[in-house]
This record gives structure tokens, C-alpha cells and sequence, in this order.
């Protein structure tokens, strides 16, 4: 999966580059948010040009979810035959101006998932981990990394993106959530295998 959100200041263009090399997904921005004391900003035109794009190239879209609003425009864009069902949203949660990484916060969007959708969530800061254990809970998916978190533990820098993926792997095993594999993902994301080894 690639990402379409650039940095903040890139072009459309540039930011709808890498689709062009049919990835099997890549991120799909629902909406404007300021981003601490930037804006990232997602016009409407553009959003559209990035999901008839991805569809031109067989990508299936990851839905990024700052607020809300994302989430209802998302809705209203299946309706609209924009966006083909079923979907996959990633409830990022905890950017500065956008949405708080609370338990209350995930309850209220998970609530608001079109039908089918599969979800991830992705606590920033110190919510990633307690966020991450609630979407297993809850039968959602969890992204983690140090994009959105450079701390093992309050005071502890991780020292790797390893680390803070087997510890959301272990925990996920103690509550027989087991982790999928590649092809297994494949399939939950609905996703055909395109590569062949």
C-alpha cells in the first residue's frame, strides 16, 4: 500500500503518482483537517480525481478518517457510485485539529462505518497502543509504527518498527485474534492476489 498524502505543500500530481503503478491500495484522504499549526489539504475536485484514479488502476482505496465529516462524505460518495463497496477505513485518531484519540472517539466512527467496510485504527502518539487493543476488541484491524508513535512506553523510545509490531501481535494472539498473513489479509481486504512468486 501506498500513500497519497504527501507531505504538506506537495501537488496532486505528485501525490497521485505512485498510483499509477497499480500498488494494491493506497490511501484515499477524505477531507481537509488541520494538522497542528498546518493544513492538509484535500479539495473535493482532487479527492475525486484520486478515486477515479484508483480505480482506473485497480487500486482499492484505504479511506483516511481524521474527523467525522470524512466518514459522512464517505458514505454519501458510495451512495454516489464514487467509491466501490465494500470499503476499507483507517480511523486515524489523535492529530492535532483533528479528531481525539479517545475511546469515546473510536465508538462514535465505528458506529458510522457503511455497511461491510473493514476498519483500522491509528492511535497517534501514547493512544496507539491502548486504541490498538481496543480495535481488536472490538473486530478491527491496527496499524502501528513509528509514522504515528516513537515511544514503547511513556519515557521509552522504541527501537524499532519490529517492536511495536510484535507487541501488538502478542496481544492480539493472548485475545485468539491471531494475525493474518499476507494472502489471509488479502482476503479480509477483498483484495484479488495480483503477484505472482
Amino acid at each position: 500500500q501506498v500513500s497519497t498524502g504527501g507531505a504538506v505543500g506537495m501537488t496532486s500530481a505528485e501525490r497521485l503518482a505512485p498510483v499509477t503503478l497499480a500498488p494494491e491500495m493506497a490511501t484515499l484522504s477524505m477531507g481537509s483537517v488541520n494538522f497542528g499549526s498546518d493544513v492538509f489539504l484535500n479539495h473535493p475536485a482532487d479527492m475525486t480525481v484520486f478515486a477515479r484514479t484508483m480505480r482506473e488502476h485497480g487500486v482499492k482505496p484505504e479511506l483516511e478518517i481524521f474527523d467525522s465529516g470524512m466518514l459522512t462524505t464517505a458514505v454519501r460518495w458510495i451512495k454516489q457510485g464514487l467509491l466501490d463497496p465494500p470499503v476499507h477505513v483507517d480511523l486515524v485518531l489523535g492529530v492535532p485539529g483533528a479528531m481525539a484519540a479517545t475511546p469515546e472517539s473510536l465508538m462514535f466512527l465505528r458506529a458510522q462505518l457503511p455497511a461491510g467496510a473493514t476498519w483500522t485504527v491509528a492511535g497517534i502518539g501514547p493512544a496507539q497502543l491502548p486504541l490498538g487493543v481496543m480495535a481488536i476488541l472490538l473486530g478491527g484491524h491496527v496499524r502501528v509504527g513509528f509514522e504515528d508513535n516513537i515511544f514503547f512506553r511513556k519515557g521509552e523510545l522504541a527501537v524499532s518498527n519490529a517492536q511495536l509490531v510484535a507487541r501488538i501481535a502478542r496481544i492480539s494472539h493472548e485475545m485468539e485474534r491471531p494475525v493474518a498473513t499476507p494472502d489471509e489479509a488479502r482476503a479480509i481486504l477483498g483484495l484479488a492476489r495480483r503477484l505472482n512468486h
